[in-house]
């Protein structure tokens, strides 16, 4: 009878840590969402603030800040994505990787054309 109660014991037990275990994989990942989703929405309403065409701008920028929040969020700790998220602070961490993040993803980024393009102005 001991035999099976310690079965059962080690069983239950296993469960319970693995459904704590998930819990707090799944409110990490939920956060790490939240901070990507908050700011990609800050990014592009940064950059169409002084648009002329807002529409057009947002969709062209909605890329490369969706591309930059991806990459800071995989690297920034929790604690910074709490400050963001709640306190609306903009870390040193958070501006360091934003800038790293930033040069990445501009880079694959093609500039609209002009019609000037080639053309000397005199």
């Amino acid at each position: 009878m001991s035999i099976k109660v310690l079965v059962v014991f080690v069983f239950l037990v296993s469960f319970l840590s693995s459904c704590s275990i998930n819990n707090v994989q799944q409110t990490t990942v939920s956060k790490k969402e939240q901070f990507e989703q908050a700011f990609a929405e800050r990014c592009v309403e940064k950059e169409v603030r002084n648009s002329i065409n807002k529409d057009n701008d947002r969709l062209r920028f909605a890329k490369p800040c969706s591309c930059i929040a991806k990459r800071i969020a995989s690297r920034l700790a929790e604690r910074d994505m709490d400050k963001f998220l709640l306190e609306h602070k903009i870390t040193h961490s958070l501006t360091m990787s934003f800038d790293k993040a930033a040069y990445f993803c501009v880079q694959k980024v093609t500039r609209p054309k002009t019609r000037y393009l080639g053309v000397r102005v005199q």
